[in-house]
């Protein structure tokens, strides 16, 4: 379970006053297997010592682009792996989206590629988010995400990080994970996304998994719960851990579920395809990345 903390430097506001933003991540992240965030609040939560020896930490590169601005694809590095290394980190994060409608794709995979080169020159472990973009958001059909996590799984990504694919909760979405997982040879973390708000509601229909409309917590768990089944190496969370009302209870019940999944008992379709990823992983030195 790595938590995801580099929305603000993109322009996601999610928690303004920044002593409470650290706050919430300590918070969780003692529950947490590894972080991933930008400059200033890697380094700070590092200073205060609440990064421990046991966690990954992943500095996040690439944050040029702000959310919902008119140059949001065009994402250049505003750190280095050079950076990372320096300053002890043990990898590095990077983003790419790929929309097949804007030529700007075409030198976001070139950084891509030269990412990859200096991490592996390095010796970091690199995280690829790796999102198919579609009419000024992410596609987050089966179809798109096997797409993106193709392309960058095949230019050398040994970890990747993509949606949750959006279908009927329950056997359905697992079998949609399991079919992610298996169109790459490395670990595969789902993310976590945006904590939905509470609203009234009733049971979503053909919610096999007990998944409610107006339960956040349940919502955000119910994805996981189908992640871990469908293969998933685990998951990377923020907003829905750091943003929910009690953190600490929140990042508890999600790494519950993270390591419960993780076990051979737990593990529904897909397992065999996570084995896989997680022994390609070791083989091209990643080892320990698997937050299971």
């Amino acid at each position: 379970m790595i938590l995801a903390a580099d929305h603000r430097a993109r322009g996601v506001i999610t928690i303004e006053r920044y002593e409470e933003y650290l706050g919430a991540l300590t918070t969780a992240l003692a529950l947490c297997d590894g972080i991933l965030a930008s400059t200033q609040p890697l380094r700070d939560l590092a200073a205060a010592g609440a990064v421990e020896p046991r966690h990954r930490t992943y500095l996040s590169l690439n944050r040029t682009g702000l959310a919902t601005s008119a140059f949001e694809l065009d994402d250049r590095s505003v750190a280095s792996v050079e950076c990372a290394a320096a300053e002890g980190w043990t990898g590095v994060k990077h983003m790419t989206r790929i929309d097949l409608a804007d030529p700007v794709t075409a030198p976001a995979l070139e950084l891509l590629g030269t990412v990859l080169e200096s991490a592996r020159a390095a010796g970091l472990e690199a995280l690829v988010e790796s999102l198919t973009w579609r009419d000024g958001q992410v596609a987050r059909d089966t179809d798109s995400i096997v797409y993106a996590a193709i392309v960058a799984h095949d230019l050398g990504a040994p970890v990747l990080k993509v949606p949750v694919p959006d279908v009927a909760p329950g056997a359905a979405r697992v079998d949609a994970v399991a079919r992610i997982v298996a169109s790459v040879g490395v670990p595969v973390l789902f993310l976590g996304g945006p904590r939905r708000p509470a609203v009234s509601g009733h049971d979503r229909a053909g919610a096999g998994s007990g998944e409610r409309d107006d339960d956040p917590r349940e919502h955000a768990l119910s994805e996981i719960r189908d992640a871990m089944a469908g293969g998933a190496a685990g998951l990377a969370v923020g907003r829905v851990v750091f943003q929910d009302p009690d953190p600490a209870t929140m990042a508890r019940l999600v790494a519950d579920a993270v390591h419960d999944g993780a076990r051979p008992a737990g593990r529904a379709a897909g397992a065999a395809g996570a084995a896989g990823a997680a022994g390609a992983a070791s083989n091209s030195g990643t080892a320990g990345v698997n937050p299971a």
